[in-house]
């Protein structure tokens, strides 16, 4: 069937998309390192669904059509894999792992970790996310003074981080959680840096954002390899856990009956405890600001918990009945998604919307711009969760589509709705004046100067 497309498209004319002139030497790269939200946005605006930018040497094509998102992630994936240079930047932190691999090493990981993320699976977690969100909310109420200030992304982080550890490792986080967060605070920045940069010095050189970054990912390795570590004594015990690291180490390679290594573990460990954790808590922190501007949606969602809660814990069988909730939760990640940019390199040439894609040249799809597309979307820079009381369009990807769909999605949402009805049952969460909200475009999207909020308590 490829030989055919391949036929097919020696047919074509090699029309180039157009796009942003930019730069003789550095073409977009000044934009890109300036507002890339913007650069993104405004291109899809001026230019359409297909558009070709430039980045010092490297030629990328931004995607904003659905149809277009569908070809590249789906009807010929096969033709675009991700050794890219976004890929390539997050490999330095999670190494070939699931996130990062291509081919047969990722079909491989893919059915090692589809077991933890079987629906079954994820329904026995729901307990535990509640009780890490009751302990976040037990520490809320012993703060020194009511409606002080919170760094609510902070909260998130931490509160994200912890039942990802407990569900999926089977390991109380609470010691290190501090310490990842402050690594991801130089980490995330870093990588996405060098996205931004002409050239970059190697790894290895000494300079001191190199530095930086090494002590944050040394950090985090500490705590990795405190978790195997944990886990290999578990097994020598014979008191293995039932968990994602566990069904990896018990794993073994179809053709060689080769165990993962312990670098392999490491890699998929922190795959799954940095990004299962992070885009969490940015959706949420995201939906916590979101809800305190708009008062009317606060109003609607406080009838729905107390018509659905009455006070008490949520359970799983309640989620069904949180559908505003859940609502609120997906135009927040419409507006604000975690995952904002997606990359894939095109193995072969390709013709999307009548515009030719060399070999070799780079693709984006923006999720914060595809689901701004007017076309789809009515008013799209308004706050509307009405507007998932109907199927979302297949302009909405917060989880990307495809093979390479979130593995996770399913546990991101449950944790989603459970803790946004948990915080706002207790809590009516406000803004501070003055405070600057600003969205960071670093390998996830990120609040740039956290989100401070006060917290007011909502019933006796």
């Amino acid at each position: 069937m490829n030989g055919t497309i391949r036929s097919d498209m020696a047919h074509l004319e090699k029309t180039k998309a157009p796009g942003p002139r930019g730069d003789f030497l550095l073409g977009n790269l000044r934009e890109f390192r300036r507002d890339v939200l913007g650069l993104v946005t405004r291109s899809a605006a001026e230019y359409g669904d297909v558009v070709r930018c430039r980045l010092g040497p490297h030629i990328i094509h931004l995607l904003n059509h659905p149809d277009h998102v569908e070809q590249v992630l789906q009807r010929n994936a096969s033709n675009y894999n991700k050794d890219t240079r976004s890929s390539d930047s997050i490999r330095s932190v999670t190494g070939q792992s699931l996130l990062t691999s291509n081919g047969d090493f990722w079909k491989r990981q893919r059915r090692m970790d589809q077991p933890a993320f079987h629906h079954r699976q994820i329904a026995g977690f729901a307990e535990t996310m509640t009780t890490a969100a009751e302990e976040t909310l037990e520490r809320w109420k012993i703060r020194p003074e009511p409606g002080s200030a919170i760094d609510i992304a902070s909260e998130m982080a931490r509160l994200t981080y912890s039942i990802v550890g407990r569900t999926l490792f089977s390991f109380n986080t609470a010691a290190d959680a501090e310490t990842i967060e402050r690594a991801m605070r130089v980490m995330l920045p870093h990588l996405f840096q060098r996205l931004g940069n002409f050239a970059n010095a190697p790894d290895w050189f000494p300079s001191p954002a190199n530095r930086r970054f090494r002590r944050a990912l040394a950090e985090v390795d500490r705590v990795v390899y405190q978790i195997i570590g944990s886990h290999h004594r578990a097994l020598a015990d014979n008191r293995p856990d039932n968990d994602l690291l566990t069904m990896l180490m018990q794993a073994r390679d179809p053709d060689s009956g080769a165990a993962l290594s312990d670098t392999q573990l490491r890699n998929e460990t922190i795959t799954f405890l940095l990004a299962g954790h992070e885009t969490t808590a940015n959706a949420l922190t995201w939906t916590f600001h979101l809800i305190s501007q708009h008062p009317e949606v606060e109003r609607q969602l406080i009838e729905e918990i107390r018509s659905v809660l009455d006070g008490r814990t949520p359970q799983l069988e309640d989620i069904p009945k949180l559908t505003f909730t859940k609502q609120v939760i997906q135009e927040s990640m419409r507006l604000y998604p975690p995952i904002w940019i997606i990359e894939r390199r095109a193995i072969r040439e390709d013709f999307i919307g009548g515009f030719h894609i060399p070999a070799g040249s780079s693709v984006v799809i923006s999720p914060y711009a595809l689901h701004r597309h007017p076309d789809f979307w009515k008013r799209p820079e308004d706050f509307d969760p009405s507007r998932f009381n109907e199927r979302p369009p297949a302009a909405y990807i917060p989880f990307g589509v495809g093979p390479r769909f979130c593995i996770g999605h399913e546990f991101a949402m449950l944790e989603a709705q459970l803790i946004t009805a948990m915080v706002l049952q207790a809590y009516q969460l406000r803004a501070i004046s003055g405070h600057l909200v600003e969205a960071m475009p670093d390998i996830t999207l990120r609040s740039r100067h956290g989100m401070m909020m006060t917290l007011h308590p909502r019933f006796s």
